[in-house]
């Protein structure tokens, strides 16, 4: 029980992040408002035009301020991509390497995902990206409580059974404890809590479904050491829900291939 105390214990967001989360959470509060504090911080202000201009996002080089950046990209995106990059870099500069990967793994099956939402009905392309995007921040929170230890777990197969050991909880559920202390949109926090369980889901399945399959797919599409999108039953399951046969298979990870590319230069730690 004491290593889930710790996850109290993690390290303060940066203080212009917790005003982005205040300002995202005021009903009363603009596009204006929101851009007011970005542009304080010039490597997120950077990063949001980069991302907003990129051709990923059919609007290159015509998006030329930060409050257009917010406009267009939205509130859940610019959320997801100020939260997982500093996360992320809240972590020693030794672990680098493996963060680094850890964090394209992110991008990889956020990509995924976008491009299965694409293919099918009733999911939205963005909050299927942002989920992608932080699916495993769970992952990051157990390097900031214990880096040593976990650094020794993370390429364990059974990882989630590993975690539960030594933490008393997995990353699915450190993760939901992490986002929903930031007050995330409620869709992307389920799709981070169920994500290899997709069967448990209640609420926003077909979502949870797309993110699960996408963290399956990216082992066969991106295989990395740090990933942990080993395939189950349950991935099985959901191909036959989502109604993805070969060929729309095949398509999505012709596109998402060429996108991961393009995306790793903008969303690169």
């Amino acid at each position: 029980m004491s290593k889930i105390k710790k996850l109290k214990a993690l390290p303060t967001l940066p203080v212009i992040l917790k005003r982005l989360y205040d300002v995202l959470q005021d009903e009363d509060s603009t596009f204006c408002d929101i851009a007011e504090i970005i542009k304080y911080d010039q490597a997120i202000t950077e990063r949001i035009l980069r991302v907003a201009n990129s051709p990923y996002f059919g609007h290159s080089g015509r998006i030329i301020s930060i409050e257009q950046a917010v406009m267009f990209l939205g509130y859940d995106l610019v959320k997801g991509i100020c939260l997982g990059a500093t996360t992320f870099k809240l972590l020693d500069k030794t672990k680098r390497s493996i963060v680094s990967n850890l964090w394209k793994h992110s991008c990889e099956v956020a990509i995924i995902a976008a491009n299965i939402a694409d293919q099918i009905s009733n999911v939205d392309r963005a909050v299927t990206f942002v989920s992608g995007l932080l699916h495993d921040i769970g992952r990051v929170v157990f390097l900031s409580i214990d880096s040593e230890s976990y650094l020794q777990l993370i390429y364990n197969e059974d990882i989630l059974a590993t975690e539960k050991a030594f933490f008393d909880i997995d990353h699915t559920e450190a993760g939901y404890s992490y986002l929903s202390s930031a007050r995330l949109n409620e869709e992307i926090i389920a799709t981070v809590r169920f994500h290899h369980s997709p069967s448990l889901c209640r609420d926003f399945r077909e979502t949870v479904a797309v993110v699960s399959l996408s963290e399956g797919l990216s082992r066969m599409f991106f295989p990395r050491f740090e990933d942990d999108g080993y395939w189950s039953d349950e991935l099985d399951a959901v191909l036959l829900e989502l109604n993805l046969d070969d060929v729309r298979l095949s398509r999505i990870k012709e596109t998402s291939v060429a996108e991961a590319a393009e995306m790793e230069a903008l969303l690169t730690l």
